[in-house]
């Protein structure tokens, strides 16, 4: 193995050129900071002699650095004669001969990528004097010449260990490092001749094997062919009856069947036509019906617009005298006052002027509580006859507007109120209290007209929800408040999931025994969600949704109407009443006398006490009146109701018998069409038929063999999935086949025995290959034995190696492994990697056997490159470690970080300074060199 002397870098990383960098010593420290180019160094190195660089890193990282179209690497080694021999040197092989070698390595950019070559030259070589230079060589060439020199792969992978990992070594398990032993020691002559050997006798073997597959293969083969002439025989006899079945049996039992289904066909169509005639007479009997339910519905109409008329006339006429009787009570309730006042005229004036502040201020009060029911009745007013269909439905002033608006601009929409219908009056409350937030919800006809909708809703500042995607909703069957509610048109998603998401209870005990999460609502309204629960009641008097809901609505607004309008004439009263009190007591307050008044106005008082009693006799008789219409007129509503709602069914029933008679005339007309043509095809081919199918007797013979053609059709098919199966035996050469191979199979079986002959020579040949590979390497883990023993007596440990167990079997031999056993200290001994080391320990145990690697047999050692084997040691291991590295004879190039621990310089003879590139250069600082002076004894 050859030593390392000096090396030259150009265009390397950060370095521009750095010359004759000297390292012929033992022991070499490169030393700087972190990311100072310690590493870089040693992958210079690695590259020159063809290694992997470490830390995943590779030449082209380095190359690219520089922003170079080239870098070099240039080293010279010692070519000095190994032992006492002159011509024993390590590049013999190459033609080298001289002291010093020169090794060259030149990286230059090539279309686009990195490429690297390599030179060998005698003596010591500059770079400029090879520039012209055409024998490089490619990598692979290379390192098989540094092979030659002594630098294998085994020792290439030694020297491209990664930094830290200087026990790499220790890890091996005893296989692996018996595998590393024997590439470096082991005579590779004999080692290639036990695999030539053991490969011959396996390809021989599974020659053998193949013959006698084959031969056995064959002899199937035979035996089949005997099957296969009895398939060959019953395939022909298949195709035959398949055949037959396909050209007569089949065509005649078809046309056997067609005159059966023509007659069939036949009575079809006539029965057929009988039910149409009786879908005729009954869709006349529904038409009669419809015509009865149009009277029954007119006549329903007629008896409550003449109900309907004749309330407006008896509440006109309430009003007219209600309208003459109030003056005149007016009258005698001053006449009741002025007597009152004529009684008390002795009172107190500043006790009347009192009395006359308050009941002025429950004058204005009474008259603000009739304004505002005067107000509520005429909505009502105008609702009921909205609801009555005599005028449209009354909507808040915002609503009219924004609908307004959107008319104006074209765009079609509806409310949600018109398009929910309730089927279940049972759960119209829970309707009305759910969707009560939603009645002025507008529901655009067209998705596309969402944008302008929106405009004009942010100009009149609309604040209810414009919804531009409907979706048709589901019918449902579950409790869900879904299930109740039916949806004349397409629908908001989100409503449709929340009412699908409520399920309707009886009661709130029942909804309590539902799952928390649960939502549910009860007949009255009473709504449970996850925010807790209240009640939705809504007045039945405002009822906006379905038909069902206004019907409601219509019935509590005119049964409230006429509790209203009482509410009204009791305050009309009481304002009457109290503006008269007021006027007497402004009139006692004036000074008038009320005696005197009552005497001057006697006449007047007794004509208004006989006006008034007719006229309320006639209140009296109309008010009744009212009271009986108002339940005829209900009842007249619901029977127009549900005479229009059967008018309906019926007038759809007869559409659909309608739509169905059409249909089945048109499938009837159809069907005789079809079978009009199947006769008429029949006649023409009657002459063109052969005389068998034409015999009754013999096609009624093919049905009592074969039943009908779908029983035929089924054979065929059954025959035509036999006949398809890949078994089958169709050529008729199978007798020859088998006699050529009865032929052929007596020269394989004396072929087959040459082949077992050879094999039997060549385990022979293996047995012999495997005994001289285990001598070679007995006589290898004894030399390595040897080595590591020395190593560890030099630095004061005990090295043991346990005997490896050499079996003449492949198997054995491919387990057995080097175990090796340390002591250190006097203690016991601990194996290569059971974690009893410690760290400078692990690192003794890993140079020793680096070391061992390397020592040659006149004991010369090589190079190695170590990252930071100091890392993590004390003082007294580092002190340990640099006695092992001097006292052996191998040349070791380490890194170490900067550090006040001057212990790691000790062993070494030269340190070499790494500096940190400065931001501000382009390249890097030099190397420094620190040459160890020579101490004289």
């Amino acid at each position: 193995m050859f030593h390392i002397k000096s090396l030259e870098l150009v265009h390397w990383d950060y370095w521009q050129r750095i010359k004759n960098i000297p390292l012929d010593a033992k022991i070499i420290t490169i030393a700087g900071q972190n990311g100072s180019g310690k590493t870089t160094l040693l992958d210079a190195l690695r590259t020159l002699f063809g290694l992997e660089c470490s830390m995943g890193r590779s030449y082209k990282h380095y190359a690219r650095h520089s922003g170079q179209q080239t870098a070099w690497l240039r080293a010279v080694v010692d070519n000095s004669a190994v032992g006492p021999q002159i011509s024993n040197r390590p590049f013999r092989l190459s033609g080298l001969y001289e002291d010093e070698v020169t090794l060259f390595c030149k990286i230059e950019k090539n279309g686009g990528d990195w490429k690297r070559q390599y030179l060998m030259r005698g003596g010591k070589v500059e770079i400029e004097d090879i520039i012209d230079a055409n024998d490089w060589l490619g990598v692979e060439s290379y390192r098989k010449r540094l092979s030659h020199a002594g630098l294998s792969n085994a020792m290439g992978k030694v020297l491209a260990l990664e930094q830290g990992e200087t026990d790499k070594l220790c890890e091996y398990s005893p296989r692996q490092l018996l595998d590393l032993v024997f590439q470096v020691f082991g005579d590779k002559e004999v080692l290639d001749a036990y695999d030539d050997a053991k490969h011959h006798q396996q390809d021989t073997e599974l020659e053998l094997q193949r013959f006698e597959t084959e031969l056995e293969a064959a002899k199937t083969n035979l035996e089949g062919l005997r099957l296969k002439v009895a398939n060959y025989h019953q395939y022909e006899s298949l195709t035959k009856e398949k055949r037959d079945l396909q050209e007569a049996i089949l065509p005649t039992l078809q046309y056997h069947e067609d005159l059966a289904k023509a007659a069939t066909t036949s009575e079809s169509l006539r029965a057929s036509r009988r039910f149409l005639k009786n879908q005729d007479e009954a869709l006349s009997g529904r038409r009669q019906q419809l015509a009865q339910q149009a009277q029954l519905l007119s006549e329903a109409k007629h008896a409550e617009t003449t109900l309907e008329a004749e309330e407006g006339a008896l509440r006109e006429k309430l009003q007219q005298i209600n309208a003459k009787l109030k003056p005149q009570e007016s009258l005698l309730e001053q006449k009741t006052r002025l007597q009152k006042l004529a009684a008390e005229a002795d009172a107190d004036v500043a006790h009347i002027a009192n009395d006359l502040e308050n009941k002025e201020a429950s004058l204005s009060r009474l008259k603000q509580e009739r304004d505002t029911l005067n107000q509520r009745i005429a909505s009502d007013m105008d609702t009921i006859a909205a609801l009555q269909g005599k005028s449209s439905m009354p909507e808040p002033e915002n609503v009219r507007q924004m609908r307004r608006a959107l008319s104006e601009a074209d765009i079609a929409h509806c409310m949600l109120t018109d398009i929910v219908e309730v089927t279940d009056t049972k759960w119209q409350a829970a309707i009305e209290g759910v969707l009560r937030a939603y009645t002025s919800v507008i529901l655009l006809d067209k998705a596309s007209d969402a944008s302008a909708a929106y405009r004009i809703g942010e100009k009149q500042k609309y604040n209810h929800f414009i919804v531009p995607e409907r979706i048709s909703a589901p019918v449902v069957k579950d409790k869900s408040l879904l299930s109740v509610v039916n949806f004349t048109a397409q629908a908001p998603a989100w409503l449709i999931e929340q009412l699908q998401r409520i399920v309707t209870v009886d009661s709130i005990d029942s909804g309590m025994k539902l799952a928390r999460q649960q939502e549910w609502i009860t007949p009255d309204a009473y709504h449970f969600e996850r925010r807790g629960g209240r009640s939705l009641f809504v007045e039945v008097s405002r009822y906006r949704f379905g038909n069902a809901g206004r019907s409601q609505r219509l019935e509590a607004l005119l049964r409230a109407l006429p509790r209203l309008q009482s509410q009204e004439d009791v305050l009309t009263m009481q304002i009457s009443q109290l503006a008269g009190e007021i006027s007497a007591y402004k009139a006692r307050l004036a000074g008038v006398d009320a005696a005197k008044e009552l005497s001057a106005r006697h006449a007047e008082f007794e004509e208004a006490s006989r006006n008034t009693r007719p006229l309320k006799q006639q209140r009296i008789e109309v008010g009744s009146r009212l009271g009986e219409i108002a339940p005829l007129l209900k009842a007249a509503t619901e029977q127009r109701s549900v005479a229009q709602l059967k008018w309906e069914q019926a007038k759809a029933a007869i559409a659909d018998a309608e739509a169905q008679s059409r249909t089945l005339e048109k499938r009837h007309t159809e069907e005789r069409q079809h079978h009009f043509d199947t006769l008429r095809q029949m006649r023409q081919t009657w002459n063109k038929l052969p005389a068998a199918w034409k015999r009754s007797s013999h096609r009624q013979e093919l049905v009592a063999e074969h039943e009908n053609v779908h029983q035929v059709e089924l054979r065929i098919r059954s025959l035509s999935h036999n006949l398809a199966r890949d078994d089958w035996e169709t050529d008729a050469t199978v007798v020859d086949q088998f006699t050529r191979l009865q032929t052929l199979l007596q020269g394989r079986q004396a072929e087959t025995d040459e082949r077992r002959y050879q094999n039997n020579r060549a385990i022979e040949a293996t047995i012999n290959a495997r005994a001289a590979y285990m001598d070679r390497l007995r006589y290898t883990i004894k030399a390595y034995s040897k080595n590591i023993r020395q190593l560890g007596e030099l630095a004061g440990i005990e090295v043991h190696t346990d005997p490896v167990k050499l079996e003449n079997d492949d198997i054995q031999l491919a387990q057995a492994g080097l175990h090796v056993r340390f002591k250190f200290d006097g203690k016991g001994p601990i194996g290569m990697n059971d974690g009893e080391a410690s760290g400078g320990q692990q690192v003794m145990k890993s140079l020793i056997l680096l070391i061992g690697l390397l020592k040659s047999e006149d004991g010369s050692g090589g190079f190695v490159f170590i990252d930071e084997p100091f890392a993590h040691l004390d003082i007294r291991n580092i002190q340990l470690v640099g006695e092992f590295l001097k006292n052996t004879d191998a040349q070791y190039l380490m890194t170490t970080p900067l550090t006040h621990n001057t212990d790691v310089y000790d062993p070494s003879e030269l340190t070499l300074i790494t500096s940190k590139k400065k931001k501000e250069s382009e390249w890097a600082q030099p190397i420094f060199v620190l040459q160890r002076k020579q101490r004289t004894h």
